[in-house]
C-alpha cells in the first residue's frame, strides 16, 4: 500500500507541474495563479527559482496554517530572498504581501464574500489569464460551498483554468479501504459521493458556466505526462524511495 501512495504522489506532482508550466507558456499576456488550500506547498518558490514568469501567485489557507508558513518563510533566508525585500507581513502574522506573491488567510466557504475582495485589494485582476489550483481541497468541503467557487469563476473570469486533483471511485476496492482509513481518523471527504467518477467531475464544471472540461485518472496522467525515459527511474523511486 505504501508503494501505491509513493507512486500516486510522484505522478500527481509531475502531472500538475507539467500542466502549470504549459499554462505559463501560453502566449496571451500576464498570468496569475491562485492556489486554494495551499498548505505548505512550495510551487511558487520552485517556479521563481526556475525563472518562470508570472504576474502574481496567490495562496489561501486557514490562518492556523498560514501562520506556520509565515514563520517558516521568515526563518529561511533563501525563501525570504525569493519573495523579495519589499514583502510585508500582516493580519496577525498570518499573511504575506509581496510584489508577485501573496499569502492570505481565510476560509474557502467565504470565498466570494471575504476572499475575493481581499484578493482584489492585493492585486488579483479579473481580466488576466488565471490558473486556479485545488489539490485534495474542495473534496473536503460540502459541495454546496465548493460549487459556489466553481460557479463564481465560471461567471466572472473570461480566461480561467482550474486544475483540480481529487479522489474518485469511492466504491471500488481501493476507494473503500481509503474511506475506511479516513473514517477511522475522523476525516470525511464530503464531496466524493457527489462527484464519484470522471464523468461527474466533468459535468460539475460544464453545468456551472465552464465551456470546456477534461478529466483523467492517474493512469492517464502517467501515460500523458511522465516521460518514457523516466519510467525506470520512477519505478526505482517507488520501490526504494
Amino acid at each position: 500500500m505504501q508503494d501505491i501512495f509513493k507512486m500516486r504522489s510522484y505522478v500527481r506532482n509531475k502531472g500538475l507541474d507539467t500542466l502549470i508550466i504549459k499554462f505559463l507558456e501560453i502566449e496571451d499576456g500576464r498570468k496569475q495563479i491562485i492556489s486554494l488550500g495551499a498548505g505548505f506547498d512550495t510551487r511558487y518558490f520552485n517556479l521563481k527559482s526556475s525563472l518562470r514568469k508570472f504576474y502574481k501567485y496567490f495562496e489561501i489557507d486557514f490562518p492556523e496554517i498560514t501562520a506556520k508558513k509565515v514563520a517558516i518563510i521568515r526563518k529561511n533566508k533563501t525563501l525570504s530572498e525569493i519573495i523579495g525585500d519589499d514583502a510585508r507581513i500582516g493580519r496577525g502574522d498570518t499573511e504575506i504581501y509581496g510584489s508577485d506573491y501573496c499569502l492570505l488567510s481565510g476560509d474557502l466557504r467565504d470565498f466570494i464574500e471575504d476572499l475575493i475582495p481581499r484578493l482584489e485589494s492585493n492585486g488579483f485582476d479579473r481580466s488576466l489569464s488565471t490558473l486556479f489550483l485545488s489539490e485534495c481541497v474542495m473534496i473536503y468541503m460540502d459541495p454546496t460551498n465548493s460549487n459556489k467557487i466553481v460557479e463564481w469563476i465560471g461567471a466572472n473570469l473570461n480566461m480561467a483554468m482550474f486544475i483540480v486533483y481529487e479522489q474518485i471511485l469511492p466504491n471500488d476496492a481501493f476507494g473503500s479501504v481509503m474511506l475506511q482509513n479516513l473514517k477511522y481518523r475522523n476525516i470525511e471527504l464530503r464531496g466524493i459521493h457527489a462527484y464519484p467518477d470522471l464523468e461527474s467531475q466533468k459535468d460539475r464544471y460544464l453545468s456551472r458556466g465552464w465551456t470546456h472540461a477534461e478529466a483523467v485518472d492517474m493512469n492517464e496522467i502517467y501515460d500523458l505526462y511522465i516521460d518514457p525515459k523516466e519510467h525506470a527511474r520512477y519505478l526505482i523511486y517507488c520501490l526504494l524511495g
